[in-house]
């Protein structure tokens, strides 16, 4: 089973390997600090943590946010089920990936969960294709 870290570290790395822009898609605040203005914010994954820690990964967060449309859905405690849910939440209310994630959300969407089986792009077709060298 992979651990809270390790999926922590995955859902961080991967839009930085397809060259995604994520700062305005995860984003952080300090649990005893007012939280950031959020209306502007389509979808964002707002990590909560105790400390004014300056790493831009939180492994063991007060709680992780979902918030849509400016609005924080539900806070869960791991930055993965926050992911998860807020991709069932993209995915059933047919909402728009974020702005400069498309890619990201495409490949958790047809290669992790297997709920698309249409042509890959070349870059996530190459990822994928890299994945299963180690498989």
């Amino acid at each position: 089973m992979m651990s809270t870290q390790r999926r922590t570290t995955v859902l961080h790395a991967l839009p930085d390997y397809l060259l995604e822009e994520v700062s305005g898609f995860f984003r952080t605040c300090v649990d005893d600090m007012d939280e950031p203005d959020l209306w502007d914010a389509s979808v964002v994954l707002l990590t909560t943590v105790s400390d004014d820690a300056t790493s831009p990964v939180h492994y063991h967060p007060v709680r992780v946010s979902v918030v849509l449309e400016g609005d924080v859905v539900v806070n869960l405690p791991r930055l993965a089920d926050a992911f998860l849910v807020m991709f069932g939440l993209i995915y059933a209310l047919h909402l728009s990936y974020p702005k400069g994630l498309t890619n990201t959300f495409e490949f958790t969407q047809k290669i992790l969960l297997g709920l698309d089986d249409s042509k890959l792009s070349p870059k996530l077709q190459t990822l994928k294709n890299e994945l299963m060298l180690y498989v």
